[in-house]
């Protein structure tokens, strides 16, 4: 099934917009394309469509050095990741203020 201009990445484009985290979008065919860099690291998000018409993504998320495939309700699976850095960089600065 073929997805919209406006429900690809949506949930993930939605979640920098709010943030107001600077990143490119596009579109190859009929997949959608982001990139963007989080403390000075380049991640990608790359959106694929299977033979069998599923979507999914592959990111380098989780390892920037490395590229993962997340099928089935990937926009999640990937803002779970970048959550957890927000939640990461919170308890790190809460650590700091205890020295």
């Amino acid at each position: 099934m073929e997805k919209s201009a406006e429900e690809r990445l949506s949930r993930i484009r939605s979640f920098m917009d709010e943030r107001s985290w600077q990143y490119t979008y596009k579109e190859d065919e009929g997949c959608g394309v982001l990139e963007f860099l989080y403390r000075d690291r380049a991640y990608h998000i790359w959106e694929f469509q299977d033979d069998d018409g599923s979507f999914g993504a592959e990111s380098n998320v989780r390892t920037c050095g490395r590229m993962e495939d997340y099928t089935g309700d990937y926009e999640e699976e990937i803002l779970d990741v970048i959550r957890g850095w927000l939640e990461d960089e919170k308890r790190a600065a809460h650590r700091d203020r205890q020295w």
